[in-house]
């Protein structure tokens, strides 16, 4: 999914502020999420966890960098996932360092598997609110804007009143 010609100079100022919230929010995410999960399943957090944690920080900021960029370049009526979804695409990189490292993986409920099959250790994000307060307010924001951008152009092609 990831564009090399998106900049974050491309974008409004609404997805702008989506972007730059959840890219600084995602280190410390990981590495609560990683922690919490390691923690549940009885695994303690030593050097070569704590390494872990900042290898999969830097991949998951490396790929969220281009995807999550690409998807909030993309004019609103061409865009097929929205950005929690892309977040949500990115915990790969937790899933396999934590299967590495030996943590169990959790009991999900069916819910939770059939909407991310692929996130074995319940990693998330599953709102905005995970992520971070600021990530929470730039994600209401960006929803609101998106609605309003999409109305108003319904409204001017006669489509809607």
């Amino acid at each position: 999914m990831s564009s090399t010609n998106a900049s974050i100079e491309d974008l409004e100022s609404y997805p702008r502020d989506l972007y730059v919230a959840v890219m600084q929010a995602i280190p410390a995410w990981v590495a609560r999420r990683m922690l919490e999960i390691a923690s549940h399943g009885g695994v303690s957090a030593g050097a070569d966890f704590m390494e872990a944690i900042e290898s999969v920080s830097r991949e998951t900021m490396q790929q969220l960098s281009g995807d999550l960029l690409s998807l909030l370049t993309t004019d609103v009526d061409h865009q097929r996932f929205n950005p929690l979804q892309v977040i949500r695409e990115a915990n790969v990189f937790a899933n396999q360092s934590l299967a590495i490292l030996g943590v169990p993986t959790p009991r999900r409920d069916e819910f939770d598997a059939q909407v991310m099959p692929h996130d074995h250790y319940a990693v998330g994000p599953l709102t905005w609110k995970d992520l971070s307060e600021d990530v929470h307010e730039a994600g209401i924001s960006w929803g609101a804007w998106k609605a309003a951008t999409v109305l108003t152009r319904r409204r001017a092609e006669g489509k809607i009143q």
